[in-house]
């Protein structure tokens, strides 16, 4: 699973990435309670086919969120997908989940 950015990215460089690739990773703490998740971005996802580095950005690409293993199920990775979608959007950036 990913994301794709539908927002451009500007870099401090000045170059804007369109069309960025993010590949998500999350946890769940060992006390069960909260999902921890962190999105590295590419500038695309034939560079992060391809082994290149991930694209440094200036935003916060990392979410935290409660979780109930009763109650929000056990994929996690989808949690953690929802929660950085919320915490980019208060960055000003849009995503939509790629699911394959």
């Amino acid at each position: 699973m990913a994301l794709i950015f539908n927002t451009p990215i500007e870099l401090s460089t000045g170059i804007t990435v369109s069309d960025a690739y993010g590949r998500v990773a999350a946890i769940d703490q060992i006390a069960g309670t909260q999902v921890d998740a962190i999105v590295d971005i590419y500038i695309s996802e034939a560079a992060y086919l391809a082994g290149k580095e991930a694209i440094q950005v200036s935003f916060n690409r990392t979410a935290a969120t409660p979780y109930n293993r009763d109650v929000d199920g056990t994929d996690i990775l989808m949690i953690g997908h929802n929660a950085l979608q919320t915490v980019l959007a208060t960055e000003g950036y849009t995503t939509t989940k790629l699911l394959s």
